[in-house]
């Protein structure tokens, strides 16, 4: 408000955004990235410092503990392993950061163009194949993890000696906790989010399909005994289908995009060999296989070719894929409450 007397106030226009030069956008970009990654490494060893002094107190006092412990021991907790995962990541990426130059940031034109061509993409099919999971590990929690194993996860000598070829499906709707399913979400979310925008919903679901039943294939011929549950052989096929797309589509991907996909492989191998004995490798190299393959087998060479154009029959194959994981995620959960037994 102002007096009769007074002239009126004009409004100032607000200060033009800040410029910067490719090479100030770089250093923001590498500051960015160390900060995150000295975070990492400070919460990673701090999780392998405290289990190194609680596994030392455990030793040095067996009164305390009923079982003879072993360095192996260490491994079978997943708080020392995502310490050492998350260790390892903040290392490389202040790596990265070290070496990182703005042909890494600055996308080609054709990467530009392709990105805006699917703006308004929805990841739906990511959406409903989570919510299956997360309806499954929910019963699985109702009714007793252990339990719900038993009854309709990989048990592989059933598989084959008994016919129970269903397991083959129902164990990869199931978890063995909920740290299993928020990181086993959190990828699917990350990877089959990016196969819907530069791809096409239905190869989504037909990989992650494909996936599951080549990682378990595989791993019921390599480790035919044992149990194991978990979508990561379906998620490693996503994995493995983007690393050919990064092959084939480079020039329409961010710089960086084909060896992120290659450090998310190595961390995953190496992650997979340190934890070997509460994760199934062979589960996760045929699924990455079968991913891959798939990839090779449906992506175009042409960049004039559109990746994200399909016919009919394979949005046809690619809802019945869907339907076949949601009919798996209702039998599984009917199953562990015991509705429904085979």
């Amino acid at each position: 408000m102002y007096y009769e007397n007074e002239e009126p106030q004009e409004e100032q226009p607000p200060p033009p955004p800040r410029q910067i030069t490719p090479e100030e956008y770089l250093a923001e970009r590498k500051r960015s990235m160390r900060r995150r990654s000295w975070w990492a490494v400070g919460v990673g060893a701090a999780l392998i410092v405290l289990h190194l002094f609680l596994f030392a107190v455990l030793i040095y006092n067996p009164d305390e503990y009923d079982e003879i412990l072993t360095w192996k021991d260490l491994f079978r907790s997943i708080f020392f392993l995502l310490g050492l995962f998350a260790l390892a990541g903040g290392i490389w990426g202040l790596y990265e950061a070290r070496r990182m130059t703005l042909e890494d940031l600055i996308p080609t034109p054709e990467a530009i163009l392709f990105a805006k061509q699917s703006e308004n993409v929805t990841p739906t099919y990511s959406y409903i194949l989570i919510g299956c999971l997360v309806a499954v590990t929910l019963s699985q929690m109702a009714t007793g993890l252990n339990e719900s194993v038993e009854i309709a996860g990989l048990v592989k000598p059933d598989v084959w000696t008994q016919s129970q070829y269903w397991r083959i499906l129902t164990s990869a709707a199931m978890h063995g906790g909920i740290l299993h399913l928020y990181f086993n979400s959190q990828a699917f979310y990350g990877f089959g989010g990016l196969i819907e925008f530069l791809s096409n919903r239905a190869h989504l679901s037909i990989v992650f399909l494909l996936s599951v039943i080549g990682g378990a294939i595989l791993s019921i011929i390599f480790m035919p005994e044992g149990r194991s549950v978990g979508a990561s052989g379906g998620i490693m096929g996503l994995i493995g289908y983007l690393a050919v797309y990064g092959y084939r589509r480079k020039r329409q991907l961010p710089p960086d995009f084909l060896r992120s996909m290659l450090v998310n492989i190595g961390f995953v191998a190496a992650f997979g060999l340190v934890a070997y004995q509460i994760i199934d490798n062979f589960a996760h190299l045929g699924g990455l296989l079968t991913g891959a393959v798939y990839g090779f087998l449906q992506i175009p060479r042409d960049l004039h070719i559109n990746p994200r154009a399909t016919g009919a029959v394979v949005e046809a194959i690619g809802i019945i894929s869907v339907g076949i994981f949601v009919f798996t995620s209702v039998l599984t959960v009917l199953l562990i409450l015991g509705t429904i037994k085979f």
